[in-house]
């Protein structure tokens, strides 16, 4: 009787993973990353990636010269059979570009954390972002689609530097770490496969007074067929991320938006 109940608690297992309640999918890949936006105080600003600021001949606008570049994302999904409590998805995304300008603002603080005390010309800057996304999900499945809804938090850890002339030195002028916060609402939608492609949408999505955060993804996917419990898979796609924060008289304005590519697997 004890070898029968173990019997049946191990098919009840295997039934439970071939019936798609409990899985785990994991992808990685390259995103191209065209970075525009802006930091505020008042009637001072600098751009993120606007070449033409520095040369306007206002002294209260310049540029940081930052280059679009392509970066690599990873991320794992657990969706498991317990009741209540959401299912989960970690993305790591890393942000990093570097560039060059002839003239920076003084008198603005980058993401209300990172002051620029003074004008800097021939400067040199670089910013990176680690990005740890945290969601937290319910899964739906009528026959047309998967629906995935819930909320996360996508963790953002920075580091800027600059390097330049103001005031007749040559310096590091800033060498910081920063941290941001942006919470969201989710929402996720994969079209059933018709010849092994489907058609994917995700957005992020939240708003507070003038503070928002917006991340919407579409993309096309294709699953192999291979024998054995393993569905490889090829994803090609486009996505949009925008933050905006208001501290005080301060704001930033950041985006990064272009086409992305991933391989990946079901389990």
């Amino acid at each position: 009787m004890k070898k029968l109940s173990i019997a049946l608690i191990t098919a009840g297992l295997v039934s439970f993973a071939s019936a798609d309640l409990l899985s785990i999918s994991a992808g990685a890949g390259y995103e191209q990353q065209n970075i525009s936006g802006y930091v505020k105080l008042n009637s001072t600003i600098n751009y993120f990636n606007n070449s033409s600021a520095e040369t306007d001949g206002n002294t209260n606008t310049g540029n940081f010269g930052l280059q679009d570049e392509k970066n690599p994302y990873f991320w794992v999904k657990l969706i498991y059979p317990v009741p209540l409590f959401p299912n989960v998805k970690f993305q790591y995304t890393k942000y990093d570009t570097s560039g060059h300008s002839n003239y920076i603002a003084g008198n603005v603080e980058i993401f209300g954390d990172v002051s620029i005390p003074t004008a800097i010309t021939n400067a040199s800057t670089t910013q990176t972002i680690d990005s740890y996304d945290f969601t937290f999900f319910y899964e739906f499945k009528p026959v047309v689609a998967d629906f995935e809804a819930g909320f996360g938090l996508d963790i953002w850890k920075g580091h800027t530097k600059i390097y330049g002339t103001g005031g007749g030195i040559t310096k590091t002028w800033i060498d910081n770490d920063w941290d941001v916060i942006l919470p969201y609402l989710y929402g996720h939608v994969e079209t059933m496969k018709i010849f092994g492609f489907s058609v994917i949408g995700d957005v992020k999505w939240a708003k507070a007074g003038d503070n928002h955060h917006y991340d919407y993804q579409g993309a096309v996917k294709y699953t192999i067929d291979v024998p054995g419990p393993v569905n490889p898979f090829i994803k090609l796609g486009y996505r949009y991320k925008e933050a905006y924060g208001v501290d005080g008289d301060n704001e930033t304005l950041l985006k990064y938006k272009g086409a992305f590519l991933e391989i990946g697997a079901k389990f």
